[in-house]
């Protein structure tokens, strides 16, 4: 069904520009792959988060996410434990390192990772824990590093939803040893591509550079004649995973704007929250500091969501599902795994529907996606 012009999507860019003066800016210089661009915004993401960080831009938050693993050694004969509420990514990066991916059940109020539940599927074969920050929604951080640090385990934060969350005060990427922004279209902090790997941790940062240039240990630029010698060094095995200076100068603009873009973000919310009826909403802990890369709702049980998507669009609005949790993927069935080990996610698998949500909505767009929300839903208190 094609979509009519004044479609309200589910999510879109804000840009303007600004991001075409630096991508112009970049292209007339001839330095499109890595270079000063991209150690420029590496930079200038470390001085938003805090101090003493190292930050290494790659192409996706999904390469990041493999490179954390392999950068901890972590491979054949190790567990992983990763919440069942999640994209793709953050399981399959596991099984491309090797390793054994465990899933974990989600807190009913957050759709975030349950703590007490990945306590309980620690083994001696447990490397590491991948925490979600769903939704833009920070995890519950203190129990799960107090876990890491009890049984010596890894934690690497999957912040795809995250850029410019705050967990009790504190920026999401100075919480623990490892986190991993995206930047992705659609998110907070877009670039169309790319990612960010953080780490206090100078020499973790260093390997990871050299693992996603394929294992050489100099950036890229620094081999052109004019910079250094002809001569370097492959001293391990590595990958292609680096941020090109094009990405990486759109995401200097967009770092710019992101407090005003994700206070805009915030404010959408708000009015959702005033607005709809008929469905339940997910945790905002003013303790916290909600990003909302996404707005879902948690529709009643005799509620039919497909119903719901479909009234929408023909009213033109877009919505979408965020997610079809990963154990009732054909792939992870197979492994033999039981719905019912994960009653909270299974449960609520045919319930979240995100609405949409990003900075250039208007109040009014906003307001007719509550009134169709409402009338569809039926308005009435959902038990």
């Amino acid at each position: 069904m094609a979509s009519k012009p004044d479609f309200i999507p589910l999510a879109r860019p804000s840009a303007g520009e600004a991001e075409i003066a630096a991508l112009a800016e970049v292209i007339r210089s001839g330095w499109w792959t890595t270079g000063p661009t991209v150690t420029r915004f590496e930079e200038a993401v470390c001085r938003s988060l805090g101090e003493g960080l190292n930050a290494v831009a790659v192409n996706s938050c999904t390469a990041g996410l493999f490179l954390s693993l392999k950068a901890f050694g972590i491979g054949p004969g190790d567990q992983v434990i990763v919440p069942t509420w999640t994209f793709a990514a953050t399981a399959q990066v596991v099984e491309w390192a090797g390793a054994e991916v465990v899933l974990c059940d989600i807190d009913p109020d957050t759709l975030n990772i349950d703590p007490a539940q990945a306590a309980r599927l620690i083994t001696p074969a447990t490397r590491a824990i991948i925490p979600v920050h769903m939704a833009g929604y920070p995890c519950d951080m203190d129990p799960l590093l107090d876990l890491a640090r009890t049984h010596g385990l890894h934690v690497i934060e999957d912040a795809a939803h995250a850029m410019g969350t705050r967990y009790k005060g504190k920026n999401v990427g100075t919480l623990g040893p490892v986190t991993v922004f995206s930047f992705y279209a659609t998110k907070n902090l877009a670039c169309g591509e790319g990612g960010m790997i953080v780490t206090p941790d100078e020499a973790l940062a260093a390997k990871m550079r050299r693992l996603s240039y394929f294992g050489i240990d100099k950036e890229a630029w620094h081999r052109y004649p004019e910079r250094e010698p002809w001569y370097y060094e492959i001293v391990e095995l590595g990958y292609k995973f680096n941020m090109d200076s094009l990405h990486a100068a759109i995401g200097q603009v967009q770092l710019q704007g992101l407090d005003r873009m994700n206070t805009r973000r915030r404010e959408i919310a708000a009015i959702y929250r005033r607005r709809l009826e008929g469905v339940d909403f997910f945790a905002d802990d003013p303790a916290h500091l909600h990003s909302y890369h996404l707005f879902a709702v948690r529709l009643c049980a005799d509620v039919r969501r497909d119903h719901v998507i479909a009234e929408l669009r023909r009213c033109g609005i877009g919505s979408g599902v965020h997610y079809v949790p990963l154990h009732l993927h054909p792939h992870y069935q197979n492994g033999g795994i039981d719905p019912s080990a994960f009653p909270v996610a299974t449960a609520l698998s045919d319930r979240v529907l995100s609405l949409p949500l990003y900075p250039d909505l208007t109040d009014f767009q906003v307001a007719a996606i509550c009134d169709t929300v409402n009338r569809t839903v039926g308005g009435n208190a959902c038990h």
